[in-house]
C-alpha cells in the first residue's frame, strides 16, 4: 500500500510540474480534434461553391446586359438604335411638325410656288390624278382659266379677232389684262398658302398622315381602305408615338398614360393575330414600323 501511495505522489508532481507545457501541445492539437474535422469543407465541396458563385455572377451580368439592350415597350426599338426607326417604310412615310417647319418659306413676289407637302387630298393618293396633275391644274390652268372668264365681251371679241395675241391690242386693253392675270396670280397663292401642310394644325397634320399610311400599308393602294391588320398596326405606331411625345412633355397627364397603355396593348394584340395567321407578314410588318420582336410579345410593363 506504502508503494502505491509514493507512486501516486510521484505520478502527481511529474505532471504538475509539466502541466504548462502539456497545456501548450493541447492547444496545437484542438485542430486535430474530431468537430474540427468535422466541419472542415473538403475539395468537392469547396469547388462547388466556387461553381456556384460563379454562376450566380454570371447570371447577374447577363441580366443586366438583356435589361440594358432590352427594347422599349412603347418605342419598340433598342436603346441606341434610333436609325431601326428612321430607316423603316412607316417613318419615311409620316410628315411631321419639325420637318414641316424645317422647309424654306415661299417666295412673297413672282411666280406662284406650289407646296411641297398638300393638304385637303390635293396630294394624289386617291388615284384619280397624279400629284402633279392636280398641280398643274390648280397653280396654271384654272388662274388662265379665271382670268379668261372674268375678262370683257368686248375685249374677248378684241382677243378673237388677234387670235389670243395681247401684243396687238391697244395700252388699255393691254393694262386691263394684266390687272386680271395679276388678281388671279394674287388668288393661286393664296390658294398655295391654304392647302400647303406647313399652314395646317396638329389634326391637320394627323389627318394626312393616316392618309399616308393607309395609302402605303394597304395592298389596294386605297386611301380609305383601312382595315386590313397591317394598316391598323402602323396606325397604332403613329398613335403611339403621338402620345409619347406628348408625355414626354406633360409627365403628370395621368389618362394619357392610361391611353398609352391601352393602346399598346392593341397593338400587341393585332400583332398576335398576324403571327398566328401568317408569321412571314409578321415579319414584315415589324421590320416596316421599326419594332422590335421582344417588345411587343410576352408580358408588356407599360
Amino acid at each position: 500500500m506504502s508503494f502505491l501511495r509514493a507512486s501516486t505522489s510521484i505520478a502527481g508532481l511529474a505532471s504538475s510540474s509539466s502541466s504548462a507545457r502539456c497545456w501548450t501541445t493541447f492547444r496545437s492539437a484542438a485542430a486535430l480534434h474530431t468537430s474540427a474535422v468535422r466541419s472542415a469543407e473538403s475539395h468537392k465541396q469547396r469547388t462547388a461553391r466556387i461553381v456556384r458563385k460563379t454562376n450566380v455572377e454570371r447570371k447577374a451580368e447577363r441580366d443586366q446586359l438583356y435589361e440594358a439592350n432590352k427594347p422599349h415597350v412603347v418605342l419598340g426599338t433598342r436603346p441606341g438604335d434610333d436609325a431601326k426607326w428612321l430607316n423603316c417604310d412607316l417613318a419615311k412615310t409620316l410628315v411631321s411638325e419639325d420637318e414641316l417647319a424645317g422647309l424654306p418659306a415661299p417666295r412673297p413676289e413672282g411666280e406662284v410656288q406650289a407646296p411641297e407637302h398638300l393638304s385637303y387630298g390635293l396630294d394624289g393618293l386617291d388615284g384619280a390624278e397624279t400629284k402633279d396633275e392636280q398641280l398643274r391644274f390648280f397653280f396654271e390652268q384654272l388662274p388662265d382659266a379665271s382670268a379668261l372668264a372674268e375678262v370683257d365681251v368686248n375685249l374677248m371679241d378684241k382677243l378673237g379677232l388677234v387670235r389670243g395675241q395681247d401684243a396687238a391690242l391697244n395700252p388699255e386693253d393691254k393694262r386691263a389684262l394684266v390687272m386680271l392675270q395679276v388678281r388671279e396670280q394674287e388668288k393661286a397663292k393664296q390658294l398655295a398658302r391654304v392647302v400647303d401642310l406647313r399652314n395646317a394644325n396638329a389634326r391637320g397634320i394627323s389627318f394626312e398622315n393616316r392618309r399616308r399610311i393607309i395609302a402605303a400599308f394597304s395592298p389596294t393602294k386605297e386611301v380609305t381602305d383601312s382595315g386590313y391588320p397591317e394598316v391598323q398596326v402602323a396606325l397604332l405606331t403613329m398613335k403611339i408615338r403621338n402620345i409619347w411625345s406628348h408625355l414626354m412633355q406633360r409627365k403628370k397627364d395621368i389618362h394619357g398614360r392610361r391611353a398609352l397603355r391601352m393602346v399598346v396593348h392593341q397593338r400587341a394584340k393585332m400583332l398576335k393575330y398576324i403571327k398566328r395567321v401568317d408569321r412571314h407578314r409578321y415579319d414584315r410588318i415589324l421590320a416596316r414600323v421599326g419594332v422590335e420582336p421582344e417588345s411587343v410579345e410576352g408580358e408588356l410593363v407599360v
